[in-house]
């Protein structure tokens, strides 16, 4: 079946994408915090991150999506304007209200003296800015 024209998969996809991304944050930290063992840290990160690689590659890439929300809007027909633009504007409210109690949490963990993130959650954060708007188009949209 062809992902392009398949919801559920897509749906699927973006669920694995991002969970797989949660995961991965939830084994970092855990293992920075616990004292984990280096190998066992990195092989959680690594296997994570392959899924979600994946994914990433099967939802956004392969469909065109990670094309269609990085194009130029002359580049776009009319219902891909409005697609995008939809997209982009659910997007970038649900980013900003994840970052914004991401960084409140942070400051007040900070104000205890125990800061809780360091840059692996700002880069993680600049992935799902930039896969956010697509993924929101792969759940919505009947063919992409």
């Amino acid at each position: 079946m062809d992902m392009r024209n398949s919801k559920l998969q897509r749906r699927i996809g973006v669920v694995v994408n991002f969970a797989s991304l949660a995961l991965f944050l939830v084994i970092y930290y855990s293992g920075i915090h616990l004292g984990w063992r280096p190998l066992l840290l990195a092989t959680g990160a690594i296997v994570t991150l392959a899924i979600a690689a994946a994914s990433f590659l099967t939802v956004h890439v392969s469909t065109g999506l990670w094309k269609l929300g990085h194009s130029h809007i002359d580049k776009l027909d009319e219902r891909q304007i409005q697609v995008t633009h939809e997209a982009l504007r659910h997007a970038y409210a649900t980013f900003t209200v994840i970052a914004l109690a991401i960084i409140g949490f942070n400051a007040v963990a900070g104000s205890h003296g125990h800061y809780v993130f360091d840059v692996v959650l700002p880069v993680i954060l600049v992935y799902v800015a930039h896969v956010l708007p697509a993924s929101i188009i792969a759940w919505r949209e009947k063919v992409v």
